[in-house]
């Protein structure tokens, strides 16, 4: 008997029933507009419930979909455990109510043999940041296996390291996903670098703090990202994955913007505001003869 990690998001975060949350993913992914001529080798997208993340999430899903690929590696943070390296999940596959998605037995034996990667079951159970992508990668990318990583504390002298390690594990077949929202405003969030005057202060703020951190991260400079959010102390959950991302892309090609926008835009909530954006990495082109 397989074993199978069982969604604890479906019907809350996003609809439980199997028709309902195919044809509200595809809704989405139909709306969207993914630029031409960009084939993503790697994206950002956030892991927010869908009435607020979903159509950010759809734009990169919807250039996802132009590729046929193996295997997912994603790169999620994990909001409930603090270790340091990543973990990942070694059984059988993850259910939704799409049915499963299936775990890559070679890619997951690839990263386990890095040091920094140990196998956990427990960071995953209460953890929503890698389950929110699964029914989207279902419909975008069917058939698709994933490599599934919690990614906490990644230190500064080895992140260029384990970054390469990772690098290494990237082929033709794969794509990386890197889930992350950007910036908790508010608050409940403890994070009120500005005081919430008004809707149109705190959006124009917003855009100019998650504007600094998208245009580090599309440069693919992780040092840079971090000491970014080492000086702003910008409140973004997946820092971790997108500093081990960043360090592994290498700066080979640079991001692209597909989406932003925030929880204010949705709600009217100006008070308390999560920022979310897509972001695309083109597949590098090939070496020159």
């Amino acid at each position: 008997m397989k074993k199978l990690h069982d969604a604890h998001l479906a019907g809350r975060w996003y609809p439980g029933d199997a028709v309902t949350l195919r044809r509200e993913i595809e809704a989405r992914l139909e709306r969207a507009h993914p630029l031409p001529n960009v084939v993503p080798g790697a994206l950002v997208v956030p892991h927010a419930g869908y009435m607020y993340s979903g159509d950010a999430a759809a734009f990169g899903y919807a250039l996802a979909s132009r590729r046929k690929i193996k295997r997912v590696i994603i790169l999620a943070p994990s909001h409930y455990a603090l270790f340091r390296g990543a973990v990942a999940l070694n059984w059988d596959g993850f259910r939704t109510p799409l049915g499963v998605v299936e775990i890559d037995r070679h890619g997951l034996a690839r990263v386990l043999e890095f040091s920094w990667v140990r196998e956990d079951a427990a960071p995953f159970g209460p953890e929503h940041s890698l389950e929110i992508q699964l029914p989207f990668l279902q419909v975008a990318l069917p058939g698709a296996a994933v490599v599934p990583l919690l990614v906490g504390e990644v230190p500064s002298g080895l992140a260029r390291t384990w970054g390469g390690e990772l690098a290494g594990a990237v082929d033709a077949e794969t794509m990386v996903l890197v889930s992350s929202d950007l910036t908790h405003y508010g608050a409940r969030f403890d994070y009120v670098p500005f005081p919430p005057r008004n809707a149109d202060y705190v959006r124009t703020q917003l855009q100019v703090l998650d504007g600094e951190a998208i245009a580090r991260i599309c440069m693919g400079d992780f040092e840079a990202f971090r000491q970014f959010v080492d000086a702003t102390g910008a409140t973004i959950c997946g820092r971790n994955p997108i500093v081990l991302f960043l360090a592994a892309h290498a700066q080979r090609t640079s991001g692209v913007l597909l989406r932003y926008y925030t929880s204010l835009d949705v709600t009217g909530d100006y008070e308390h505001v999560v920022s979310y954006a897509s972001i695309a990495f083109p597949v590098p082109p090939p070496p020159q003869a």
